[in-house]
Formats: structure tokens, C-alpha cells, sequence
């Protein structure tokens, strides 16, 4: 999890297995979020291709971490394999539970940068299009 430009939070998971786990990437989203000023209001582009499934000890903790980071994440995409129809029901589903309008889970890069775009400078959206384009699932479109 690391901050490049500006306000946008780029996050690569690739598994989290446990409920200690999540809690680990709870904990660094958290501080990557409050090192951001308090009248700015950080954008995550997370990106869960590589991950194939949430085992359910770490799924029920990271509702948890949605339902919190609601009101401090301004957007937030999250990028999902397109062979992966399981996770993406999962994340799906966890979205939902969460509740938050500006949380939407997509298979594309570019339906990514679409939805985050209203809420980025030009230089955010080159370099969440540079973090998107350095995972190269199969079945992706190149980006």
C-alpha cells in the first residue's frame, strides 16, 4: 500500500488469509489515510486480480474495514480478475454490506480510472493509469 501522487492510495492485494491479516492491511490503509491532510479526503484504487478468494475469517473483517473507511475514502475502485466470477461475488457482496455509493468493484482498468476520474487531478489519473497497467491479468483487455 503506497501513496505516489497526491491523493490517490494504491493498493495491490495479492491474499489476505486471516482475520490478522486483514487487519494488517486495515492498519496501513489507516495509516496511509491519516498521513493525508484532514480537509483532503484520499482516493484507493485497490487491486485484487491477483487474489483468487477471501477464506471467510478474513472476508468478515474486511466488511468491517469498508463499513470504517467510509467516510474517509472519498472513491474507491476495486479491480477484479475477470476469470475470477467467485471473488468478484464476494467483493460484490462486501460492497453491499458496506454501503458506500462511491465503492464500486469492476473487472477493467479503464471502468477503474472512469469511475475515479471525477475525483483526480490530471497527474492522479496518469499514475493510477501506470499502477493499473503493471499487473497484467489473463483474460484482461492491455490497458
Amino acid at each position: 500500500m503506497q501513496r505516489h501522487t497526491g491523493r490517490v492510495i494504491e493498493a495491490r492485494v495479492f491474499g489476505l488469509w486471516t482475520r490478522e491479516d486483514a487487519d494488517a492491511y486495515s492498519q496501513a490503509l489507516a495509516a496511509e489515510v491519516a498521513l493525508a491532510p484532514a480537509t483532503m479526503r484520499p482516493v484507493l484504487c485497490a487491486d485484487h486480480r491477483p487474489v483468487r478468494i477471501y477464506p471467510q475469517p478474513a472476508a468478515d473483517r474486511l466488511v468491517e474495514l469498508f463499513q470504517n473507511m467510509n467516510t474517509r475514502l472519498d472513491r474507491i475502485a476495486i479491480l477484479v480478475s475477470r476469470t475470477n466470477a467467485t471473488l468478484y461475488l464476494q467483493l460484490q457482496r462486501f460492497v453491499r454490506e458496506a454501503g458506500y455509493e462511491n465503492r464500486k468493484v469492476m473487472h477493467e482498468p479503464p471502468e477503474a480510472l472512469t469511475h475515479l476520474q471525477d475525483s483526480l487531478t490530471p497527474e492522479e489519473r496518469d499514475r493510477v493509469r501506470r499502477f493499473l497497467a503493471e499487473y497484467h491479468d489473463e483474460g484482461q483487455k492491455p490497458f
